[in-house]
């Protein structure tokens, strides 16, 4: 048997991978297409990251898979040999276990043993997402970008500056021609029917957005409703009452005792926020589960005034909503797709960031979402916030050490200058390091907010076409989704981005406030049924 056969038997997929790269060249990319028909070209492929990283994350895939088994082999056999030996046993031989145990050298024994078992039982469950899906709108939903304007039209409340600034929008927006919208604005694509923007209408959208992806959801992952211990829904700018929390327990008759949460005005983080709520609560009370639901509503929010910096909600929004099912039951880990790592949460809150993503009323009373010019910038200091975060948590030691070594040398150096030390001014202060974060995160999935938003990430990052390319994608099939567009992002790299076992894909949000959210999973199962055609390795 040849040797990278018995490395790849004993160490599996891609740890055997990370091994043979250090000494082989990289020639390996992949070839996808869509059934959107608009990938033809090779777009997506593996580097080697840090191996210390790439063990610890083979270990993830190892502890869920098989530790569940290792306990319940070690019990029962443990046990067998316990009631075989105790069967066996005469009154006399329970006389002297009873002196043995009273020596005070076995009870200190019995005393560490004990104190161990309670430092190890108090450390929180880990976090598994049983399954995830991403809400498909019916194709007659389905709009073109001159549909959208047709639309935008029949609204007769727009001047011709207006939809001319709109086209323009729309054109360089990075959006394709099958987005969705909501049916009660698709009544305007003749040109003359105004759109039905009120409650019901409203409402009618969240209940097909919600409970097609409850039902789907639970029939997948093969949970009862009843077995749903916390409920979580975050949508930014629709919140009924009754709540859409208590529209999902009565249609799927939840538990009386359930504990639901209702999020709103978070923006378009708020679904790392909603996972960050759900990992609380379930690593504080083990062995329970929890549904998260991100979603936003487009029909009363379709903005009908002519405020340049409002108008860019009518051309970027789209309908689009995601459910996840997530567990701190340790029998769940087995079947789980996804362990939540980390989760890091960073608050801007001065003026500036505090009114880029402002939802008011301009001079006319029409109401909707004005956007700054400045989103770009306050979501990239957001970001660098974030990211100080995250580095120690997912980078290699090396790439550390270049951030610290480069942080020292440019402190040193501005120190010196300012003080004026002999042979200071002589040295240039160097730039700040960015480190790579492609050595610890495998895929990357950036918030759809806008081609802008994208291309600012990838300038900050350093990231290549390659990374951006779930996120461009994205926006170009679906738009902008809000809080859901992550886990669009997600299932596209789970049908065309190579995803494998042990591999930790980076989630990156922002959203109004200002505040940038990010989630870092490893994925423990991959269903390679979800990859679209075309799909093949090439060296």
């Amino acid at each position: 048997m040849e040797p990278t056969t018995i490395i790849q038997r004993l160490l599996g997929g891609k740890l055997a991978m990370d091994l043979q790269e250090f000494e082989l060249p990289k020639q390996r990319s992949v070839s996808i297409g869509s059934n959107m028909g608009h990938i033809e070209k090779h777009v997506y492929y593996w580097e080697p990251k840090s191996l210390r990283i790439r063990t610890i994350n083979w270990s993830y895939v190892f502890l869920a898979e098989y530790l569940p088994y290792a306990y319940g082999v070690a019990i029962a056999t443990v046990g067998s040999l316990m009631i075989s030996q105790l069967y066996m046993w005469r009154v006399e031989d329970f006389r002297r276990a009873w002196y043995l145990v009273q020596e005070p050298l076995v009870m200190q024994v019995i005393g560490a043993c004990a104190l161990i078992i309670a430092y190890l039982n108090q450390h929180k469950p880990s976090v598994y997402c049983l399954d995830n899906l991403v809400y498909k709108p019916p194709a007659d939903w389905k709009v073109s970008r001159e549909e959208v304007l047709k639309m935008l039209q029949a609204q007769n409340c727009f001047s011709e500056n207006s939809l001319e600034f709109q086209r323009r929008i729309l054109e360089n927006s990075g959006t394709g021609e099958s987005t969705h919208w909501p049916p009660g604005i698709l009544g305007s694509r003749d040109g003359k029917t105004e759109a039905n923007c009120n409650m019901a209408a409203a409402r009618s959208e969240a209940k097909e957005v919600m409970f097609s992806l409850v039902r789907d959801l639970l029939k997948r992952s093969k949970v009862k409703p009843k077995q749903i211990d916390f409920l979580i829904i975050n949508c930014s700018l629709f919140c009924p009452t009754p709540s859409l929390c208590a529209l999902v327990c009565n249609e799927f008759g939840l538990r009386q005792d359930v504990r639901s949460y209702n999020l709103g005005g978070m923006g378009c983080s708020a679904n790392v926020i909603s996972v960050d709520l759900a990992k609380q609560l379930l690593e504080n009370r083990p062995g329970s589960r929890a549904l998260v639901i991100s979603m936003e509503n487009i029909t009363q929010n379709l903005y009908k005034g002519n405020d340049k910096s409002m108008l860019l909600q009518n051309t970027l929004f789209r309908c689009g909503g995601c459910a996840l099912l997530l567990s701190s039951r340790i029998l769940d880990s087995m079947r789980a797709k996804y362990k939540l790592l980390y989760t890091f949460r960073s608050q801007l809150s001065d003026d500036n960031s505090y009114n880029c993503v402002y939802q008011k009323q301009d001079e006319n009373g029409n109401s909707g979402v004005a956007l700054s010019k400045d989103i770009v910038k306050v979501a990239g200091r957001a970001m660098r916030q974030n990211f100080v975060q995250l580095g120690p948590h997912v980078l290699p030691v090396r790439e550390q050490a270049k951030v610290l070594c480069n942080h020292f040398l440019v402190r040193v150096l501005s120190i010196a200058k300012e003080r004026g030390w002999p042979l200071a001014s002589r040295f240039a202060t160097p730039e700040g390091y960015t480190p790579n974060f492609s050595k610890g995160i495998d895929h990357f999935c950036i918030h759809a907010g806008g081609r802008a938003v994208i291309e600012g990430v990838q300038k900050n990052l350093k990231l290549s076409d390659r990374q951006i390319r779930p996120s461009v994608q994205t926006l170009h099939d679906w738009g902008n989704t809000s809080s859901s567009s992550i886990w669009y992002e997600t299932d596209w790299i789970e049908r065309f981005g190579d995803l494998h076992p042990g591999e930790r894909v980076l989630q990156i949000s922002f959203g109004s406030g200002f505040k940038c959210n990010s989630a870092v999973w490893v994925a423990l199962r991959v269903d390679r049924s979800k990859q679209g055609p075309g799909f093949a390795f090439c060296k």
